[in-house]
């Protein structure tokens, strides 16, 4: 990666650079910014590209060093130093503009703040003079001569401030320079240490592929364990930081232990004129009243070189002058501080950020900062906090070991989060053992009255949706009184209705309930865990009703919530992203979105429950894309890691496999496995996923639903029922027009991929019919709905693609030719007699013109071929 880096995130810049020096009103550009940001470079970009349309171009650079020296810069252009300023930038204008036309004279001159006073006349005597056009960088922040700021302010030339690269463009520019675009997580990390400084990220990339961090693997570029501070890197900060006395260093470590800092509790840590001196120099910056330091690499480098003594000292001064205030950021901070620090344990102090932390869903902190409140002896409720933050962070045998030391009667009544609650959750999702958590919740309820046993009422609630049996938990509804329970509990049995109700097409109900539990969430401190739950419900409710647009601003607007949060609630937001993604078709995003294969390999993420069931997705993703390979590892790891609590999405496992049989052509066992998903969800009482279940069946050219699709579509809510009924009466009917029409809704509702398949669908028909230019028209309709989606593959878009009047059946025979099986192996694939395939081959050879069997395998894989 040592080679010159492309520019990225900079043809706005370059146009108006380009468009400014080849104007009339200005006869130059001076480009401000900070360090690193990308000045000199883009003006080299600009000189290469006036240089390459036959421009003059000379390069100036500007040196500490050289301004000591008068004319340091424009040295080799004069040795005579005699006579006045002026006659002196009179002579070095000549020399430097000699044999040059100045109007296609371009002087480049990088840190003009660093010009001597002489060399800074030069260049305001270049402009003034109309001897050149002038491209000048600067540090934005640092003192210029006066010479050079009246380039700007006399209007001779325009200033324009060059900013350090966005997060989309940190992440395009890695893509360029990778080869291969980066993962999510590698793109936030590189996003939020480097805060865009492109000279910073190139130096961390090229450490960290050095090192071996940096690993390709299926497509992306992942970026593994924590990165080192190189001693360039060093040198590069210290150089960008400069000389700083003690006092000044000493506010830049305070901030870096703790940041943000309050202004307030800063200022009486340190001195007052250094604090104003390290805001000056920008190594510190404010926001209203909070400090943080100037840039996120500073920080780093000054936690490296501190020793751990001195890092324990800062942090204990910090976490004394703090106040805990109301914010639980605030709080953790403080506790963290703490608990890092050289004071003396404070179990109050340690004990209320557990509390925060686990508010704000970083577990593993709040296990840390409750094990410490719990050995400093604060009590049983201290030892409850402990086993639930052990729990989330999926330390099960240690959660075990710690519910167990809890007695029940030493628990308050009215806490949802009690012995009882925990040891069934620990069970149910830690250590995936569904029988005995619903065993723990079975023997409390044998003896259970008051608020107790509507708490555990409303976790039995939850194992119910999780097993897949909506219908009891619906039935519970009305017969439980749960009036008691706190904003935990009460999330948790809304949350578990709120699923029930979409499971069974009751959308409306489901949305209602999903209100009540924002305004619990939002209320409640603890019930904020179940957040993203609660987005995942939402937008599941939406998803499969067929209000897929709703679904994919629920899920945006979760995981925008999720920015600042620990990394794997990030994960899972984005995660929720991926599936309203795959749900409306957007397969790359989807993709993008949804965990990859390495999240198998972190335990946060497996052992909290989300990535064996987004791996399912994912595989559906990869198999529509045509990525076999990709898909089949994708199953097989979601088989390896299948959770048993997790019985409701059984179906997607099914389905999966379908479209991964689909991706083979195997028609025919496309269609078990979506029936086998059907039967699943029918078995279950999941009526509104059997639409999907069945809508799929359609797609795979089965009309054999329409009358179950027909009573579906009589109870379950939302557009989605509806439309697929009409669209299985219109393939049944060989009714092209109406499929065309279904495919426009489809569209309309959000679910682009069913737009495709049913628009090529429509393309067959019509070509069956003999109406060739109307089946032209579907079919390349079809086939950019299916590049919109990121190149979508379907038995269905397939078929649009074969210009030839056959029936399904001998299409389906026909594509497994082509695929190299032979009779037999097709016969056992489609469970049809080798002398019916035979007679199979034998019609499609005749419609396609050909005599022998391999004539007509080579025509169907030309027409099947991708255009």
């Amino acid at each position: 990666m040592g080679e010159l880096w492309p520019l990225t995130g900079r043809d706005e810049e370059c146009g108006l650079i380009t468009e400014l020096i080849e104007g009339a009103e200005y006869r130059g550009v001076v480009l401000a910014g900070g360090a690193g940001v990308g000045k000199s470079r883009l003006a080299r970009e600009v000189a290469g590209t006036v240089a390459a349309e036959g421009w003059s171009v000379r390069h100036v650079a500007a040196t500490a060093t050289g301004r000591l020296v008068p004319l340091g810069a424009f040295a080799q252009w004069t040795d005579d130093f005699e006579g006045t300023p002026l006659a002196l930038a009179r002579r070095v204008i000549g020399a430097l503009t000699t044999g040059s036309d100045s109007s296609r004279l371009l002087v480049v001159v990088d840190d003009a703040h660093l010009l001597d006073e002489l060399s800074a006349l030069v260049l305001h005597q270049l402009v003034l003079q109309r001897a050149a056009v002038v491209v000048a960088t600067m540090r934005s922040g640092q003192p210029a001569p006066d010479a050079v700021t009246a380039l700007w302010k006399d209007g001779l030339i325009r200033r324009v401030e060059v900013q350090p690269l966005s997060h989309r463009e940190t992440g395009e520019l890695l893509r360029a320079v990778f080869g291969l675009p980066p993962d999510r997580d590698c793109e936030d990390r590189m996003w939020r240490l480097t805060a865009g400084n492109v000279l910073f990220l190139q130096q961390i990339v090229e450490h960290e592929d050095r090192a071996g961090r940096l690993v390709r693997e299926r497509g992306w570029c992942r970026w593994q364990g924590r990165p080192e501070v190189s001693s360039s890197l060093v040198e590069l900060v210290e150089q960008q930081i400069g000389a700083v006395r003690e006092s000044v260093r000493d506010v830049v470590d305070m901030v870096a232990v703790a940041e943000p800092v309050d202004w307030h509790c800063l200022s009486t840590l340190v001195d007052q004129g250094a604090l104003e001196e390290a805001e000056q120099r920008e190594l510190i910056r404010t926001e209203e009243d909070a400090v943080y330091v100037g840039h996120p690499l500073y920080a780093e480098v000054r936690l490296d070189q501190c020793g751990p003594l001195r890092l324990r000292r800062l942090r204990g001064l910090v976490a004394a002058a703090m106040k805990n205030g109301s914010e639980p950021a605030n709080v953790v901070r403080r506790g963290l501080l703490w608990l890092e620090s050289d004071l003396p344990s404070d179990p109050e102090v340690l004990s209320a950020a557990a509390t925060a932390a686990s508010s704000l869903l970083d577990f593993d902190l709040a296990a840390r900062l409750s094990r410490a409140a719990d050995e400093s002896g604060v009590g049983v409720e201290a030892r409850v906090h402990l086993a639930y933050n052990l729990l989330m962070s999926q330390q099960g045998g240690d959660a075990a070991m710690v519910i167990d030391s809890i007695a029940t009667d030493e628990v308050s009544e009215s806490a949802f989060i009690n012995d009882v609650i925990l040891r069934a959750a620990n069970l149910l999702w830690t250590m995936r053992s569904p029988e005995e958590s619903w065993r723990v919740i079975d023997e409390a309820l044998d003896d259970a009255t008051g608020p107790r046993r509507g708490q555990l009422l409303a976790f039995r609630a939850n194992q119910l949706v999780l097993a897949a049996r909506p219908a009891d938990v619906i039935g519970m509804m009305d017969t439980v009184d749960y009036g008691h329970l706190d904003g935990y509990g009460e999330s948790v049995r809304l949350c578990a209705e709120l699923l029930a109700l979409a499971e069974v097409g009751r959308t409306t109900e489901a949305l209602a309930k999903a209100q009540a539990c924002y305004a619990v969430v939002e209320s409640s401190q603890q019930g904020s865990f179940l957040s993203g739950a609660l987005a995942e419900f939402h937008s599941f409710g939406l998803t499969i009703s067929g209000r897929i647009r709703e679904a994919v601003e629920v899920a945006q607007r979760h995981r925008h919530e999720c920015v600042s949060k620990p990394a794997t609630t990030q994960a899972m937001g984005a995660a929720i992203v991926g599936m309203t993604a795959l749900s409306a078709g957007d397969l790359d995003g989807a993709l993008r979105h949804l965990p990859t294969e390495s999240a198998a390999k972190d335990a946060d993420l497996v052992l909290a429950n989300s990535f064996y069931r987004f791996q399912l997705l994912r595989a559906q993703a990869l198999a529509r894309l045509g990525d076999v390979a990709a898909a089949e590892e994708a199953v097989r790891i979601a088989d390896a890691d299948r959770h048993p609590t997790y019985v409701l999405v059984e179906l997607n496992a099914h389905l999966a496999k379908a479209w991964l049989a689909a991706a083979r052509h195997r028609s025919s066992e496309a269609r078990e496995f979506a029936r086998r998903a059907a039967d699943f969800t029918r078995a279950h009482g999941q009526i509104a996923r059997e639409v999907l279940c069945l809508q799929t069946l359609v797609q795979f050219d089965d009309t054999s639903v329409i009358d179950r699709l027909t009573e579906l579509a009589a109870v379950v809510e939302g557009p989605r029922a509806a439309l697929v009924v009409r669209y299985a009466h219109a393939l049944q009917a060989d009714d092209a027009d109406e499929l065309e029409r279904v495919s426009a809704d489809f569209e309309h509702i959000g679910d682009a991929l069913a737009a495709a398949d049913a628009v090529a669908q429509a393309a067959t028909s019509h070509r069956r019919a003999g109406r060739s230019g109307s089946a032209m028209t579907a079919a390349s309709r079809a086939g950019a709905m299916a590049l919109a989606c990121g190149g979508a593959i379907s038995p269905a878009l397939a078929a649009a693609r074969l210009l030839l009047p056959l029936t399904r059946r001998e299409l389906e025979i026909a594509i497994l030719v082509a695929e190299g099986l032979s009779n037999r192996e097709i016969a056992d694939s489609v469970c049809l007699s080798v002398r019916t395939v035979e007679g199979h081959i034998y019609r499609a050879s005749c419609k396609a013109g050909v005599a022998r069997r391999s004539e007509l395998a080579s025509v169907v894989s030309t027409l099947m071929a991708p255009q």
